[in-house]
C-alpha cells in the first residue's frame, strides 16, 4: 500500500479511536489520547514545513510509544502493574534514537559509503542516543528538584537502571542501523533507516542501496564526493 494511503488509514483509525473514547465518556482517556495524537502530529507538521518525509511505521511507532507511556503507563497504572515497563520504553526509545543517529552520521557523505568502517557510524549513533538519554535524566532531576515531582522516585537505583536500559537500546539500534546499511533491512528497527533514506533523496543523493560488505569507495568516488557529487 502506498505511503499516503497508509498515513490516511492511520490517522482515520486514530481519530475514530479518539471519538469512541469521547462518546463513551472516558474524558481523561480521551484527553490523554488527544495529547498523544498532538505529539504524533508534529511529524506531518514538520513535513509540511521542511518537505522531509517520515516513514509511516515511525509515525505509528511514535503514537504507540506515547500511548504506552501516557495512556497505559500513567493513566492505566502500567508502571505499577508491569515493573519492567519503564525499562522497556527506555530500550525501545534508545533503539529508535540510535537509528536517528545513524541517519545523521550518514549525512556528510550524502548517502555514499564513508571511507571509515561502518562500525564508526554505529559508534556515533550509539553516542548520540546515549547523549539524549543522559539529557533526559538531567531533565527528570531538574523537574524533581524544582517542582517536587517524583520522576526519579527511587533515586540512584532508578537512574542507573534507566541508564543501563538506555545502553541496551542504543547498542541494539546502532547495530541494527549498521546491519541495514551493509545488508539491507536486517532486524528492527533498521528498516526505519532505509525507509527514511528512500523517502528523502534530497538528503542522500549518493545513496545507491545497501553497502557491499567489505567494499571501500573507489578513487573516482572519493573525488566525486570532494567535488560535491
Amino acid at each position: 500500500m502506498p505511503q499516503s494511503r497508509l498515513e490516511t488509514a492511520f490517522w482515520t483509525a486514530a481519530a475514530a479511536a479518539l471519538l469512541a473514547l469521547a462518546v463513551l465518556g472516558w474524558w481523561a482517556w480521551a484527553a490523554v489520547a488527544a495529547a498523544c495524537l498532538a505529539l504524533t502530529a508534529l511529524l506531518p507538521a514538520f513535513t509540511a514545513v521542511s518537505g522531509l518525509r517520515f516513514p509511516v511505521r515511525l509515525t505509528v511507532g511514535v503514537a504507540a510509544f506515547c500511548a504506552g507511556a501516557l495512556l497505559f503507563g500513567e493513566l492505566g497504572d502500567g508502571y505499577e502493574m508491569v515493573p519492567w515497563w519503564d525499562m522497556a520504553l527506555h530500550v525501545v526509545s534508545m533503539a529508535a534514537l540510535a537509528v536517528v543517529g545513524t541517519a545523521l552520521a550518514l549525512l556528510p557523505t550524502g548517502g555514499a559509503r564513508p571511507r571509515t568502517p561502518v562500525w564508526v557510524l554505529a559508534t556515533l549513533a550509539f553516542g548520540f542516543a546515549m547523549m539524549v538519554g543522559a539529557l533526559w535524566e538531567v531533565m527528570e532531576f531538574g523537574l524533581d528538584a524544582a517542582f517536587g515531582f517524583e520522576t526519579q522516585d527511587t533515586g540512584l537505583d532508578d537512574t542507573m537502571w534507566d541508564v543501563i536500559a538506555n545502553a541496551v537500546g542504543a547498542l541494539w539500534g546502532a547495530a541494527a542501523g549498521a546491519v541495514a546499511l551493509v545488508r539491507g533491512r536486517g532486524w528492527v528497527p533498521g528498516g526505519l533507516l532505509l525507509d527514511w533514506i528512500a523517502l528523502n533523496p534530497v538528503l542522500y543523493p549518493l545513496w545507491s542501496g545497501p553497502f557491499e560488505a567489505g567494499r571501500r569507495p573507489l578513487p573516482g568516488e572519493d573525488r566525486a564526493l570532494q567535488r560535491g557529487g
